[in-house]
């Protein structure tokens, strides 16, 4: 951004990934731009300044398994704006000026233009009501709509056409439009835009013709499907019957305004230099949540080295990868190479480990029998998520990486008895580090996903992450429990399954169908209770938490343990307050008290009569679950709030014994 209009980090993957539109003090809206254009501020940077100016390598980190993933060869941390330093002032992240259509807000005048992508920083003001004379003009700020597409499309609203049912006609006159409010219920329908027709040759004024904004947000939909949108009646006239159905959709009316493809994130090119959509627009509120879904993919640190390993050694390591460096111990048996490209790493060169030993180290390292283990035909995600399972069950009781954990089994537990039923055991994560991705983004529903190739204007190597500190607790279920309780009640929750199940057919007929059983909303559930109760018992906010659900009923991989854990961009993580929690002392009764807190909504009987009778929520796929009892911020929740169901937990109403901790 820039030092007057900047925000952290951490916020340029989510709220406001690439995409996203910012809203600035002072009424500046802006849109953060693709990645190309990150590197072109880089590149700028460098002839500007000089390529001393700018160290790539502070802006560069690795993260082996998520690369492969990804398949990129590196990730970039979102450039922060500073101006001391010898290396990467002054960077900023390339925005441009979206929507273009703004108004003056002189209320009796109104006018409206549209403002180039360039102008990013600007401060747009209205000539057409100064007088010539006063020192101050009137400021012009941007419309409260844009129109998108589920494709993540997203251009101005077409003003001109909707005022005028049609094109701007084409006669001696100009065309200017005006907006303006009015009073009453404060909905569309008190919005006004009126266009004035200037004369050519006398400049004389008059009206041409006014239309409210209400209607503007219409749709009509089958399922996920728009076939009518208020933009694609433009041209017809007010009253004219005219009928459209799934099956005879409204897509190509002369005059209706249809989805032009527009990516101004991509600067110019993405608006210029695209084919058109001719999908149904959606009309949407500059700052509403469904402008932008960020999709962050993330992964937990797990150190590759010995749990005695020196931490710098451990950072060469994480670095450059242990394939890569027994390669290059292998091709002269560690005489020339490994030492050479040691020694010129930024831990030998700024002191903080001789030569020596860091190559020593190393090769202690390479020596260890590095054991990759074969997960078959596990999806890549999924066997992310399973080495990190079987990392933390294992346990690293190590102060030197930014990954300890230790195992406890409920010995000498307050409520031993009552913890051993549920889990096998409590991991108590002291040290963690997360990296967050930014892999792409959607519009109107978080499941219209981007591919990651629309983030840029051409093929890049890397994405935008940060990496993250803190704690959390683990907790491993019973499986044993989980298979008796599977075998009884495994038919209660069919029915959210199968509404879970055709709801993302429908809005995700290319993906594969998601593998969950019954007791995959138990866990989910039961987490979320987790972080409402942590919320209450330790004061952190409820975006500060969040859930890692690890599950699978594959036998080969099979997983059923939850993380509820915090971070922060801060190196030294959190202060300790949420691993003790999970503590001999306390955790029977944070178990107890999350279970007790399901057991009642405060929305009851509602709540769980439309769980148990028809679902809630976004078509319909939670039970007995609502934002009084169930619902966390969306950043805590990996699911979206979905798949939630008290049930699942303690029971209904009528038939407690089918709740897995009844």
């Amino acid at each position: 951004m820039s030092k007057s209009n900047n925000v952290r980090s951490s916020q340029l993957l989510s709220p406001f990934g690439v995409g996203q539109i910012v809203n600035f003090p002072k009424e500046l809206s802006v849109m953060v731009c693709g990645l190309s254009l990150w590197d072109d501020k880089i590149t700028e940077a460098k002839v500007n300044r000089g390529t001393d100016s700018i160290n790539e390598s502070e802006l560069r980190f690795n993260e082996k398994r998520l690369e492969k993933l990804l398949e990129v060869d590196y990730f970039m941390k979102p450039f922060e704006y500073k101006t001391s330093g010898a290396k990467n002032n002054h960077l900023t992240i390339p925005v441009v000026r979206f929507p273009a259509w703004h108004y003056c807000t002189n209320s009796r005048c109104g006018r409206m233009r549209e403002v180039p992508l360039g102008q990013a920083n600007q401060v747009i003001e209205c000539i057409d009501c100064w007088d010539g004379k006063s020192k101050y003009k009137s400021k012009m700020i941007p419309v409260r709509f844009v129109a998108a597409c589920p494709l993540g499309h997203i251009q101005d609203v077409p003003f001109e056409e909707w005022v005028h049912n049609g094109s701007i006609p084409n006669d001696e006159y100009e065309h200017k439009l005006s907006y303006h409010t009015g009073g009453g219920s404060g909905d569309l329908g008190s919005i006004r835009i009126n266009c004035t027709k200037i004369n050519h040759k006398t400049r004389e004024q008059e009206r041409c013709c006014t239309k409210t904004l209400g209607g503007l947000m219409n749709i009509r939909k089958e399922g996920e499907e728009i076939f009518d949108s208020a933009l694609a009646r433009i041209g017809f006239e007010k009253g004219e019957g005219r009928s459209f159905e799934q099956s005879n959709p409204n897509n190509d009316n002369p005059s209706g305004q249809y989805c032009k493809g527009h990516k101004p994130w991509l600067g110019l090119e993405g608006v210029n230099e695209v084919p058109s959509c001719g999908r149904h627009l959606q009309v949407l509120i500059r700052g509403g949540s469904n402008v932008h879904f960020s999709d962050i993919q993330s992964a937990i640190y797990l150190p590759k080295a010995s749990k005695d390993a020196d931490q710098h050694v451990l950072a060469v390591i994480d670095q450059l990868g242990i394939d890569e460096l027994r390669s290059f111990y292998e091709q002269d048996g560690g005489s020339v190479i490994l030492p050479a490209i040691l020694g010129t790493h930024s831990v030998v060169r700024n002191s903080f480990i001789t030569k020596e030993a860091l190559l020593e180290g190393v090769l202690k390292e390479l020596v260890i029998e590095d054991i990759d283990k074969d997960y078959g035909d596990l999806s890549p995600e999924l066997k992310l998520r399973f080495e990190e399972y079987e990392y933390i069950l294992s346990g690293r009781n190590s102060e030197n990486s930014d990954f300890k954990a230790v195992v406890e089994n409920f010995e000498n537990y307050v409520g031993q008895e009552i913890l051993e039923k549920y889990f096998d055991c409590v991991v108590l994560i002291e040290k963690l580090k997360e990296t967050r991705v930014f892999t792409g983004f959607s519009r109107i529903n978080p499941s219209n996903r981007l591919d990651k190739s629309e983030l840029s204007n051409k093929p890049v190597n890397w994405l935008p992450a940060i990496e993250v500190y803190g704690e959390g607790i683990f907790l491993k279920f019973k499986d044993s429990a989980v298979d008796a309780w599977l075998n009884k009640n495994r038919h209660h929750f069919k029915g959210l399954l199968d509404r879970y199940d055709s709801s993302m057919q429908r809005r995700r007929p290319q993906d594969d169908p998601k593998n969950v059983n019954p007791f995959f909303v138990t866990m989910h559930t039961f987490a979320h209770q987790l972080i409402k109760r942590l919320c209450f018992d330790c004061g952190y906010g409820s975006s500060s938490l969040r859930e890692r659900l690890y599950f699978s009923d594959n036998p080969e991989s099979r997983m059923n343990g939850i993380l509820i854990y915090t971070s922060s961009s801060d190196s030294e993580g959190s202060l300790g307050g949420l691993v003790r929690q999970g503590k001999s002392k306390n955790l029977e009764a944070l178990v107890s008290n999350s279970i007790a807190d399901a057991d009642w909504c405060s929305a009851d009987p509602v709540c769980s009569d439309i769980g148990r009778v028809s679902g809630q929520g976004p078509d319909n796929v939670n039970g007995s679950a609502c934002h009084n009892c169930c619902i966390v911020p969306e950043t805590s929740c990996e699911e979206f709030n979905t798949l939630l169901d008290r049930t699942s937990m303690v029971g209904s109403l009528d038939d407690k014994d089918i709740g897995f901790f009844s």
